[in-house]
């Protein structure tokens, strides 16, 4: 069936979906404010007014845990500082240990029944000196992979025991909540000196020089406040994300025997932060709970 023209949903919508809180049932109230009453006339709210955030407002219609997860793959890979590529489960996860950057999928002898894929440095051929890192075989990925894990397996309870110690550590928010709690009054407080300030100047003649100082004054108070918030918030969110990262290792380290001989597409998801290679030819993987493993 053909697919009609300007049918189908471009990046922006998709992701807006997906960080939308209101499908997992919580609300974030006054992401917009009306500025202009006669008018009616609205705007994004960029911090002028305070929003609130409200868990398990209605029926949600994507499980929470599941909403959760999404938030932190977008963290993971906000953080990766390289462009995201999401093409193989390999991408943006094996690194070059020579430039930094990912490696990416070539084709050899594309046309020939000598027809393969390998993994190399993207930059390789890109700076002034040609990096030295070898390319890899999947073959060769998954069967090194497998080995790394499997050295993991054999101390399994002393790291699940590390890890809910590392989770309970991530998840204690207890200073960063009751500093947020101080800069939110704070910002509440300057939100409301800033609107009075205004509308006294526009209700009786003052001068202006001591209006603009104050209302200077009061902006700079409230973009301190509100940088320190942000930063405390995305904080959060990335300890969150760890946290749900180091869960997810936890889950698939406590579900796995002795050892494992065939690769799981989703437990090298699920388990590996990064592998970086080397250019003598090792590979080491460095799992979600910190752990690195040569192989």
């Amino acid at each position: 069936m053909a697919t009609r023209p300007g049918w189908g949903w471009g990046t922006t919508t998709i992701s807006s979906i997906l960080t939308n809180e209101k499908y997992k049932g919580a609300a974030l109230l006054q992401k917009k404010f009306t500025v202009d009453f006669l008018e009616k006339k609205m705007k994004v709210n960029e911090g002028e007014v305070p929003q609130y955030y409200i868990e398990e407002s209605h029926q949600p219609i994507i499980d929470p845990a599941e909403f959760d997860k999404v938030q932190a793959e977008f963290a993971r890979r906000k953080g990766l500082g390289h462009r995201y590529s999401g093409g193989s489960i390999f991408a943006s996860r094996i690194v070059c240990a020579d430039c930094g950057a990912f490696y990416g999928p070539k084709v050899w002898h594309s046309n020939s029944k000598y027809r393969r894929v390998i993994w190399q440095c993207n930059e390789k051929f890109s700076g002034e000196k040609k990096c030295a890192t070898p390319h890899l075989r999947e073959e060769d990925i998954q069967a090194r992979f497998l080995a790394a894990f499997n050295k993991l397996l054999g101390s399994k309870d002393a790291l699940l025991e590390d890890c809910r110690l590392m989770q309970t550590a991530l998840t204690d928010c207890s200073a960063i909540d009751a500093e947020l709690d101080g800069l939110l009054q704070e910002i509440e407080v300057v939100t409301e000196l800033t609107q009075r300030c205004i509308q006294e100047n526009a209700q009786s003649a003052q001068s202006q020089e001591e209006y603009t100082e104050r209302y200077n004054g009061y902006v700079a108070r409230y973009e301190k406040a509100k940088a320190r918030a942000d930063a405390l918030q995305e904080q959060k969110k990335q300890r969150q994300a760890k946290a749900d990262a180091i869960g997810g290792f936890m889950f698939e380290l406590s579900e796995r025997g002795d050892a494992i001989n065939e690769f799981d597409e989703r437990l090298w998801l699920a388990v590996v932060e990064k592998a970086t290679a080397y250019h003598d030819g090792r590979l080491v993987f460095r799992f979600q709970n910190g752990s690195e493993i040569e192989s």
